[in-house]
């Protein structure tokens, strides 16, 4: 049962961002204005993620039917007719197409995301896959946007999501009785673990999205191909690591393919300007931690399923959002790559040090944040050029990030420990870097 719901679930998933995806893009190359295109986009983009904790919650309180799912059918479909009907548009036919797409993507991805949850029993693989299809429909629908396409896609989510229903019918009472537990513990009050837990989980997923959107764009190599071929090989590669992110949590702990994800995710991209394996190597693995990051957020709020899912992915567009930023400014890029790297390093050495507290290992990327950002902002705009005046400044940031270590611990020399190491391997790390670079 579990293995043919995930499987039609995902092949879903794989349909509606390609719907999305080629609507939006139809309307948007239809539109004659650039700027009215591109808020329609946005619009498009804030409703699918934005909205998600909101439809979860929906959801949740609606529990396992298939209406979230026929809400989700009855939008998509008339949001790609809406972006069908016509060669040419204006803002006043795009908008209310971009607003069904947006609600029918947002239902249906809390919807799926807890369907899978709920009948796998919070089986991490069927996760893993469930969430890895959307890239590549997201990529053909952009590179290969027409009106045939839409209206294959279209017909084909329709066929799926009427099978999918079927066989949710049949297997009713059996999927009521695995949801019984999770819906008595969903009435529960949230607690200010869950909620620092899950705080922190959306740090992560936001840290994630802003990796993948800043990466830098593919050499002139790759681009031969051409670029509807070469995203989708892209999109390929993202999939794979989302699906296998499940199978090796299995396999070998879901902490270990996390730190594994998340620490080599975050070198091999502050390596990739200089080749583009980095690049793809980026997308692999920083993706292998995106089922750990929804296996985690199910399993510390039972019950709220469709809600945790939705906030992970409205932890996405701040994370977007920033990555392009930086991708095209050369001032936020001075500011946050190495913002990245101290991070990163600092996590490293924590884990070393067999830290595998989640509370301090939190407090480690806020300090990172409060003293990293400030501390280059002075370097560029009073050009700090003395090493015995970079010493200092080294030398505050450990105070600073001692008095947050031992606010957390409450051991002066385990607090001590931590921010001194730290500091001085990012700063010889980055003296040398210097030097070779």
């Amino acid at each position: 049962m579990t293995r043919r719901h995930t499987l039609l679930l995902s092949l879903l998933h794989f349909l509606v961002d390609g719907i999305c995806a080629c609507g939006v893009m139809l309307m948007s190359h239809q539109i004659v204005s650039d700027i009215e295109a591109y808020g329609m986009i946005v619009l498009y983009n804030v409703l699918a993620f934005g909205t998600q904790p909101l439809t979860g919650r929906w959801v949740d309180k609606d529990g396992v039917c298939t209406r979230g799912l026929n809400l989700a059918a009855s939008l998509l479909t008339a949001g790609a007719l809406v972006s069908s009907i016509s060669t040419y548009h204006t803002i006043f036919i795009a908008v209310p197409g971009a607003i069904l797409l947006g609600m029918g993507n947002s239902f249906f991805h809390v919807y799926g995301g807890k369907y899978v949850a709920v009948v796998s029993r919070n089986d991490i693989r069927a996760m893993g896959v469930f969430v890895s299809t959307g890239a590549v429909g997201l990529a053909i629908g952009i590179g290969f946007s027409s009106p045939m396409l839409l209206v294959a896609f279209l017909l084909s989510f329709l066929a799926l999501s009427c099978l999918h229903v079927y066989n949710a019918y049949r297997q009713k009472k059996n999927i009521m009785t695995i949801h019984a537990d999770y819906w008595q513990t969903s009435e529960q009050p949230l607690s200010s673990v869950s909620i620092i837990f899950l705080s922190c989980l959306m740090l992560v997923v936001a840290g994630r999205a802003f990796i993948g959107e800043s990466v830098p764009s593919l050499h002139r190599g790759l681009h031969s191909m051409g670029a509807p071929w070469l995203m989708i090989m892209v999109s390929v590669i993202v999939m794979v690591g989302k699906a296998a992110g499940g199978f090796l949590s299995k396999r070998w702990g879901v902490r270990n393919v996390f730190y594994v994800s998340m620490l080599l995710g975050g070198t091999t991209f502050l390596m990739c300007p200089w080749h583009d394996g980095f690049v793809l190597a980026t997308l692999f693995l920083i993706n292998l931690s995106m089922p750990c990051t929804l296996y985690w957020a199910t399993k510390a709020v039972p019950g709220r399923e469709g809600w945790t899912f939705g906030l992970l992915a409205m932890a996405l567009l701040p994370g977007f959002l920033l990555g392009n930023l930086t991708k095209h400014d050369a001032t936020c890029q001075a500011l946050l790559v190495p913002l990245m790297a101290t991070i990163l390093l600092e996590s490293l050495i924590l884990l070393c040090m067999r830290e595998r507290r989640w509370l301090v290992l939190a407090v480690s990327v806020l300090l990172n944040i409060l003293t990293n950002v400030p501390l280059n902002i002075f370097v560029m705009a009073y050009e700090v050029a003395s090493p015995l005046h970079v010493i200092g400044l080294e030398c505050l940031v450990v105070a600073v990030e001692f008095i947050g270590y031992w606010l957390v611990l409450h051991d002066c020399h385990k607090a001590f420990k931590y921010s001194s190491c730290a500091n001085i391997f990012s700063a010889l790390v980055g003296f040398f870097s210097q030097l070779l670079f």
